[in-house]
Parts: C-alpha cells; structure tokens; sequence
C-alpha cells in the first residue's frame, strides 16, 4: 500500500449536485452570490429569543425578525448555551425552543459576551452561524480570488468521473479535462463537476499544478493542493499541499510524499491575510522555485545515509539535534520502517528522501492536525541535509 490522500475522494463520492461546479468562476460567482446576500450581527445572549414560527424552531433578532436556523446554526447555539443539540432536535419544537430560551437566560446572567451571527437573506431569514465575538470570518468569495491565482499560475481541477448514485448534468470527458498524470481515465468517460464544491456550511478544493513535474520518466511527481474553508465555523481554512504520483476518476491521489498542511484559525484581525503569506509562499515555489526544488529533491533520492537502519538513524538523531529539529528518535524510526516497507515507492530506505516521505507517510494517522502538522514541517527541514 502507498501512501494515497482520500479526502478529495470522500467529497467526490458524497456532494450533491447542487454543491458541486464545473469551473472556478462559477463556483466563485456562487460564493459572491452568497455574500451578498448575507447579513452579519453582533448581539448579547439577552437580545436573543427562540420562538415557534410555522412549525419550525426560529430565533428572534433584536429587531423582532424570525431566523431559521440551519443544521448548523441549531448545533452552535445550543452548544454554545450548554444544551445538546442531538436531545433537542428529538423534543417537539416548543419544548426545544423553552429549553433554548432557559439556556440563553441563564447564559445572559453568566456574561455578557455577543455571538457573531450569520444571517442570509432570500425572501426570509436564515441563521447560518452562531459564533463567539473572537471569531473572524473568512469569506469563500474571497478565497476563490486567490484559488484564481493558482489557476493563472497553471493549476487546474483534475476532472472527475460521475460517482455512483449521482443525479446532475454529466458529459463526456475530453482529451483537454484530462491531466497528464491522470489515470484510469479516457477521452469519452462520462464526467461530472467534481473538485469544486460549497454549500452552506463549507467550501472544498482539490488543485494540482499539471504543466511542470518533478523528475523523469515514470518517476514523476506533480504538485497537488486541497484547501479547505468555512464561514461558519464548520472548520479552520486548511491548506494541505503534497507531492503526488497520479490522481484517478474518483479523486483518490496516489503515492503522495511531502504532505504538509497548514491550517489558519479564524481568530485574530486579519486571518486571510496569514493565509495569503501561505498563498504567496507556495506560488513562490511554483513559479520560481520549481528548478531549485527538483535539484533538491533529486539531490535527496541520491544521498544515503548510511549502510544500515542504525547508521541511517544515527545519522537522522544528529542532524535533528544539532539544528532542533522536533523529531523524536521514535518518529524516525516509524518514518525508516513506512520507507522500508514502502521502497517500492519512495526507492532505497537508506536515503534521505526515503525517510522524509516515510515520515510525512506515518504522520497521516496521528490524530490531531497540530501535531501531524508539527512533524510535517519538521520532516521537511530535514531535506536541508542535501545541502550539506
């Protein structure tokens, strides 16, 4: 088994026909759309009030205007005031909206903090996000301006075969969707919007830079991105970038190396702002950096290490504590026996480009994104030993 990525697969597999978009300019027409049509307020717990409107659960604006509430917007308020959504959903709407009101009481005597609310406006109202005022917003429209920047830059959205189940517009693929390290696709195969997708909660895509790999012949990798937002709290925005050998119909990326991700919290004054430096940096080693970052690579595949595991790690633990590098001889050994075991992907364990892809490898299954980004980085550092 290698090393393959199956997020890009799982939203393929799942998104309704009406998340989904054939280009970047309609899914950011969609986007602006959405904005514009939204409607953002900072009220106290005390200016709320849950009501019945029509059968359904409704929360009252100061202004005395009922929301409704999306699957969303229900879970966070009722979170946020101490009540589990799942138990309230199973209640009739009056009981769930009294104990709502009870919570929102009682929350209003604890402090005086606002809620960030998220209204969208299409005839009537509708509570999108209920968040804490230190939450910071990072709209989708304005994500897709710098996802543009990618596609100036020569990245494009691998096409996607019609998943099973799937009820939208559908056509034949052409030799032009297809990508050069594309595979189990013809020209002919029946496609649909895949790659792009938002919906109310969240904003999903899946980019790879086709027009310039790394390496020869069938040793080849090509830069691939996911990247992730939410405005309404469903998720930090998420860039996780990766080498990859090939991407298939259904999205899974095959033999991804070099996986690192980098996540921008929705707090502080200026969030897309961190996450345009993150943009900047990684247009920097497309654009300019491509040659440099061959030659570097390729300078790793060549140097070994050592002649065994304990030369290879005795090699690894020095270098690691000489320039603080934060991986434990623990991590390095996971990251010697995934090239070990994996050689048939990333060539001779022994080598140094062998063990930074065993390491970002084995990083997948730790559990939490910080620490798997933590080594990630660290891994990557350890690519500098080239230089030497």
């Amino acid at each position: 088994m290698s090393n393959n990525l199956h997020a890009a697969s799982s939203q393929w597999a799942s998104r309704p026909a009406d998340q989904r978009f054939w280009d970047l300019k309609s899914l950011r027409e969609a986007c602006e759309l959405s904005r514009k049509g939204s409607q953002v307020s900072r009220v106290k717990y005390a200016d709320l009030r849950a009501t019945v409107v029509d059968g359904d659960l409704a929360i009252v604006s100061p202004k005395g205007n009922p929301a409704h509430l999306t699957h969303y917007a229900f879970g966070q308020l009722a979170g946020s005031v101490g009540a589990p959504a799942g138990y309230l959903r199973g209640l009739p709407v009056s009981t769930a909206a009294e104990c709502l009101n009870v919570g929102l009481a009682k929350k209003t005597e604890e402090n005086g903090l606002d809620r960030d609310l998220l209204f969208h406006k299409n005839g009537g109202l509708t509570l999108r996000a209920s968040l804490s005022e230190r939450y910071a917003r990072v709209w989708d429209a304005d994500v897709c301006d710098h996802l543009e920047i990618l596609e100036e830059n020569g990245w494009r959205v691998p096409c996607g075969r019609t998943p099973p189940g799937y009820k939208g517009p559908t056509r034949a693929a052409t030799a032009a969707d297809i990508l050069p390290g594309q595979i189990w696709m013809d020209v002919g195969t029946q496609i649909a919007p895949s790659g792009l997708y938002a919906s109310d909660h969240d904003l999903f895509y899946f980019g790879a830079a086709s027009d310039r790999v790394i390496g020869k012949g069938s040793n080849t990798l090509m830069r691939g991105v996911f990247v992730r937002n939410s405005e309404v709290g469903d998720s930090s925005l998420v860039f996780t970038f990766f080498l990859m050998q090939a991407v298939c119909g259904n999205h899974i990326v095959w033999g991804a190396q070099g996986v690192h991700e980098v996540r921008v919290r929705h707090t502080g004054s200026n969030p897309m702002g961190k996450a345009l430096r993150e943009f900047d940096i990684e247009l920097r080693k497309y654009r300019d950096g491509a040659a440099e970052e061959e030659r570097g690579i390729e300078a790793a595949r060549k140097l070994v290490l050592g002649a065994t595991k304990e030369e290879v790690l005795s090699a690894l633990t020095k270098y690691t504590k000489t320039h603080s590098i934060p991986l434990s001889q623990q991590r390095l050994a996971e990251g010697y026996a995934t090239a070990e075991k994996h050689e048939d992907w990333y060539g001779n364990p022994r080598t140094l480009w062998a063990n930074v892809a065993g390491l970002t490898h084995a990083s997948q299954s730790i559990g939490f994104a910080d620490d798997r980004a933590t080594v990630d980085r660290a891994a990557g550092k350890l690519l500098e030993m080239a230089d030497f």
